[in-house]
């Protein structure tokens, strides 16, 4: 038997290795091949084999031991599991050989996990399934799971809405209790019935947040937004509020719209209908011939629309095509002329980009993809919500230079990126070399004259994928995205909780107080919830384009655009339908490089650039993956 000294010793020497070991703790990440990383709190990417990453799931949280071979590469040795976020999940069912599994729908997630003929809920091969996880593979490599439901069938009807509702856990039902209040400022509204106001949206379109009206006057146009004000008829906290909270914002899936706002509100009761009696908030400009915006003001106001118009009859009133009994049209379009002038002079204009209308069969599946370019009535509609929603944020500014509101903040360019737009700067456009792109002023010089100009670099496209994305704050931050010193959105309340809270911010200033501000909490929690929300769009959309393509002839070629790129390859949009599709750079005969400054993939032969012209054909479609692959039908010239 061993001294207390001799025990001692030993603890000591193994505390001695344990303390001499390379350990790091990360998050596992997947790849599309059967091996995977973890990603350590200090930066490593550390490589784990196939039967490591049997015992894991991508996005857990583990302890490693780090080994390092001959080549100096990090390898990675299990040690601990510190947490599995993965609980429930949604996937297809299927059958290989005796094994009845679940392919689970998880970004690079490339295992099947197994299904106990107890926990299968009657499914069938092929059925699309909500399932659990029962057993986490740690200890042998194997798992388990159980179906929690049976979402349906390939070949059900509006099936894919069904299974990105499930997926992405959208609420299709409201709770009880959530029903709307009397408008609780009707006492308070100025009455402008008598007004002229005109919506101009969709005709398919019943949640109508806007409605227009100017008029000439001396120091230019009168610019008047109203806009529906569902926040009268919400309480604060109430059940309604919280579970549009919950929703963050109407989700337009094709065939499958999910609404922020029950319907009784959002295209009845609050909706601008024409020729009904609408409670409102009104923010009325005045805008020079030069397109200044001064004396902003903001009321509560019940208004009557005089007509729902519909973009292409507008745009074809304001060509002289087909005369409309509106005269206010021509005063609203040489106020938003006078707008968009200032808007490219003093912000920035963003380059346009074309909608695509889909119809759908009884199955709610693609059987005809209409582009729809924008128009003037379009840009009509955009000038008088950009000018309503900037002097928004600047007057909330103003209001509460020292307390918190809602504004949408963009902060230009990603860090990672500054290296490689300084690089491009350089190269093409030497007199901005020494800008500072991290100032607002100085980024708008940049992208004024990336646009601006013949640049054998396609520069405005470039510049775009190398900036951050848009956030939500508290406090009044510049827009670099738009050119402004400070952004916020109120003309959608019907659709976006974020403009309820910016209204409630609004109402409270107009009361004298400081309230109708959301935590850092909300914001969070709403943030994640639209990027959330965008990728469930995204996913539904893919997949029936997707099935839309798998139907086509094969050898079809499209005309299309390069869209991005990276060192794998790249993304091409179809001109005609806005599919997007990969190619893969494997998949071009001769070796490319990829020039990660100029976004470009080349070799001797042959250079593929952003916004470039190509020719493709499908190579490979997986509608329930949002797979699409495509091949050049021939190889762009040097």
């Amino acid at each position: 038997m061993l001294d207390q000294n001799t025990l001692q010793q030993l603890r000591q020497l193994k505390k001695d290795i344990e303390d001499n070991k390379d350990q790091g703790e990360g998050e596992v990440r997947g790849s599309q091949r059967r091996f995977g990383f973890v990603r350590l709190d200090d930066g490593r990417d550390v490589f784990l084999p196939p039967e490591t990453m049997q015992r894991v799931f991508p996005g857990d949280r583990v302890k490693v031991n780090v080994l390092t071979d001959d080549k100096g590469k990090f390898k990675g040795e299990l040690e601990k599991l510190i947490d599995s976020p993965l609980k429930e999940f949604t996937g297809r069912y299927v059958v290989r050989g005796q094994g009845h599994f679940v392919e689970p729908d998880l970004p690079r997630f490339n295992k099947l996990l197994f299904i106990p003929p107890s926990e299968r809920k009657k499914a069938q091969p092929g059925d699309y399934l909500h399932c659990k996880v029962q057993r986490h593979p740690w200890r042998d490599g194997k798992s388990q799971v159980k179906v929690l439901a049976r979402i349906g069938a390939p070949d059900d009807a509006g099936v894919e809405g069904k299974y990105i509702l499930c997926k992405f856990g959208i609420d299709s039902q409201w709770p009880k209790g959530a029903e709307a209040a009397a408008d609780s400022r009707k006492e308070k509204r100025d009455d402008l019935r008598e007004h002229g106001f005109v919506t101009i949206d969709s005709p398919e379109t019943r949640d109508i947040d806007d409605a227009l009206y100017a008029e000439a006057n001396a120091q230019g146009w009168r610019l008047d937004v109203a806009v529906a004000d569902p926040g009268a008829f919400i309480p604060e906290d109430s059940e309604l509020d919280k579970a549009a909270r919950q929703r963050a914002s109407t989700v337009y899936l094709p065939g499958c719209t999910q609404p922020m706002l029950p319907e009784s509100l959002s295209q009845q009761a609050c909706s601008l209908v024409a020729d009904e009696d609408r409670a409102a908030l009104l923010c009325s400009l005045q805008v020079s011939p030069t397109g200044e915006i001064s004396d902003v003001q903001f009321r509560e106001v019940l208004i009557r629309s005089k007509a729902k118009l519909s973009y292409a009859d507008v745009a074809e009133h304001l060509a002289g095509n087909n005369a409309l009994p509106y005269p206010q049209l021509d005063a609203l379009k040489a106020v938003s002329d006078a707008l968009r002038q200032w808007r490219d002079a003093n912000s920035l204009i963003m380059p346009e980009q074309a909608d695509f209308h889909y119809t759908l069969d009884d199955k709610g599946h693609i059987t005809a993809i209409a582009r729809q370019d924008r128009n003037d009535a379009h840009r009509l509609v955009e000038e008088c919500m950009l000018a309503a929603n900037r002097s928004a944020a600047e007057w909330l500014k103003e209001q509460r230079p020292e307390g918190r509101a809602l504004y949408n903040a963009h902060a230009g360019f990603r860090e990672e990126r500054l290296d490689s737009v300084r690089k491009l700067l350089q190269q093409a456009l030497p007199e901005l070399a020494e800008a500072n792109i991290d100032t607002l002023d100085d980024y708008r010089k940049v992208l004024r004259a990336a646009a601006n100009g013949d640049h054998a670099l396609p520069l405005r496209s470039i510049m775009a994928r190398m900036l951050q994305p848009g956030e939500l704050s508290a406090t009044a931050k510049p827009h670099f995205g738009l050119g402004f010193d400070a952004y916020s959105t109120f003309t959608s309340p019907l659709r976006k909780y974020s403009d309820l809270i910016v209204q409630r911010c609004i109402r409270a200033c107009l009361d004298g107080n400081n309230g109708g501000a959301a935590s850092d909490e909300v914001l969070s929690t709403m943030q994640e919830k639209l990027r959330s929300l965008r990728q469930a769009t995204r996913d539904m959309e893919q997949w029936l384009l997707c099935e839309y393509l798998s139907k086509q002839d094969k050898d079809t070629v499209y005309e299309g655009r390069i869209a991005h790129l990276n060192g794998g390859g790249f993304t091409v949009e179809l001109n005609d339908t806005g599919i997007s599709g990969f190619v893969e750079a494997r998949s071009i005969p001769e070796k490319l490089s990829f020039d990660a400054d100029t976004l470009r993939l080349f070799n001797d032969k042959q250079q593929l650039q952003l916004e470039q012209a190509v020719q493709v054909k499908v190579a490979d479609v997986d509608p329930f993956q949002r797979k699409l692959m495509f091949a050049l039908a021939e190889s762009p010239a040097a």
